[in-house]
């Protein structure tokens, strides 16, 4: 059988000893026998009680149910023995986000901007002589403002590039929706009352599809399966909105109802998913322990595979676990001083650099 070399980390440091591996058993049971052997030589690995025992070779952690065969491990390379921290269940905070929220009243914003524009069109001819075309123009405006309000908004909560989100919110909320306005151009005009209201209801609802399905896809990492729940909750936002607006009687009052209801339910169909799909959140704390405001929120969805960057230190999601990768001047996680890379177990409170930051995990789905 041959032998390997394995690398030990104990309290005076790493000490190396040899073992024979059979490659055609299993790794656990015979790392077993390793440990027990060690401990028959009084050598014994670093760690809390709490710790369980990482097996590691070419700089990633052996699966030991496997055999020694099949991970390809090399008697030229050792095999590190060291204590880990224990991964423990998240507890999930069930609570909505706050930027949902915000993203939510940041799209009511940009829609209250786009209903007073409009409300200054008192000329609907030429350009804007049939109602098909008004569609498509007011759609082609609510968009525009509504995208760059919900876009730069975001950029906002999580320290981005502000412009960069207000234009690329302006361009993509504008033609997603003006261009879903101008499919029910091809739909050949009804005659009765009944049927413009249908076509019209039809191409707010497009629209809305449209606006939260490409705002929704402007966020990294880029998610099929939120980009879906984001148009399928902006198809209801430009239904009610499509509705509204095509009520009798005050039509100002409908139309601003109408306005509004669209932006809000576009902010909520691009920050709802975004949020509250993550594996965890970061909210910075705000200066003087005063509730954060719609401006004032920072906050950071962390997903699968991705990471988040905290100043100089860095939250990470690999295969459904949070590691902190702290910076050489080391942070402080739930009370604790951590210089080296950690495991975050769940809903809890970092600080780096003097910022004081809330950990949260808003589900148990990985």
């Amino acid at each position: 059988m041959p032998s390997y070399l394995f690398e030990v980390t104990t309290e005076q440091g790493v000490e190396r000893h040899s073992f024979t591996l059979d490659d055609d058993r299993p790794l656990g049971p015979q790392v077993t026998q390793v440990l027990e052997e060690l401990r028959l030589r009084g050598v014994m690995l670093r760690g809390a009680h709490s710790d369980e025992l990482a097996v590691i070779a070419d700089g990633r952690e052996l699966n030991l149910a496997q055999r020694p065969v099949e991970l390809g491990m090399s008697t030229a390379r050792p095999v590190q023995l060291r204590m880990r921290e224990r991964v423990a269940d998240p507890i999930a905070d069930q609570s909505l986000p706050r930027g949902v929220l915000a993203s939510s009243v940041m799209g009511y914003l940009g829609a209250l901007a786009a209903w007073i524009l409009v409300s200054f069109w008192t000329d609907t001819t030429g350009l804007l002589a049939t109602y098909a075309r008004l569609d498509v123009a007011v759609m082609l405006v609510l968009g525009a403002l509504v995208g760059s309000a919900v876009l730069g908004g975001m950029a906002l909560r999580t320290r981005g590039a502000i412009l960069l989100g207000i234009v690329a919110g302006a361009l993509l909320g504008a033609t997603s929706a003006a261009a879903a306005a101008a499919l029910t151009v091809t739909i050949p005009p009804s005659e009765s009352v009944r049927g413009f209201l249908l076509i019209r209801f039809f191409g707010w609802s497009l629209g809305g599809t449209f606006a939260a399905a490409f705002l929704a896809a402007y966020a990294r990492p880029f998610d099929s399966r939120r980009v879906g729940e984001s148009a399928l909750l902006g198809l209801l936002a430009g239904a009610v909105g499509g509705a509204l607006f095509a009520l009798p009687g005050p039509s100002e009052l409908w139309q601003g109802l109408a306005f509004m209801a669209f932006g809000t339910g576009i902010g909520f169909a691009v920050g709802g998913p975004l949020l509250w799909g993550a594996r965890a959140v970061i909210e910075a704390a705000p200066t003087g322990g005063l509730v954060p405001t719609v401006l004032s929120l920072r906050e950071w969805p962390v997903h699968e595979g991705a990471a988040v960057m905290l100043g100089q230190a860095q939250v990470a999601c690999q295969a459904g676990q949070l590691a902190l990768y702290p910076p050489a001047t080391g942070a402080q996680l739930d009370g604790r001083s951590v210089t080296q890379p950690a495991f975050v177990n769940g809903s809890g409170r970092l600080t780096v650099d003097g910022v004081r930051y809330r950990i949260r995990v808003p589900s148990l789905e990985p």
